[in-house]
């Protein structure tokens, strides 16, 4: 699939080049990792808690060494990351919907 934005260009500043979705040169300017980077690890961090309290949990019914105490913290763990990624989401999803909104 191509992307449409980019082939757009800079209406508004032609001296400007655009900037892609997929530009390498904006995450190595900065030296940090791109948004998108960041999100997808953020949900890979949650993913990755959300298996260990699985595991957890089955551990205990399988009656391993796990106290109950480390089973609730898990799960606790794994409910708090994934409410803040979906606070994360609304956030986006706000902003999103306010940069949707703006006139031009």
């Amino acid at each position: 699939m191509t992307n449409s934005i980019s082939q757009i260009g800079n209406v508004f500043l032609p001296g400007v080049p655009p900037v892609g979705i997929n530009d390498s040169t904006a995450n190595n300017a900065a030296g940090g990792v791109s948004f998108k980077d960041m999100m997808f690890q953020s949900l890979e961090n949650v993913n990755q808690i959300q298996a260990q309290s699985q595991q957890s949990i089955e551990q205990s019914l399988l009656g391993e060494d796990i106290t109950q105490a480390e089973v609730f913290s898990s799960i606790k763990k794994a409910d708090l990351a994934l409410r803040m990624m979906v606070q994360m989401r609304n956030k986006l999803l706000e902003a999103y919907n306010e940069i949707q909104q703006m006139q031009m």
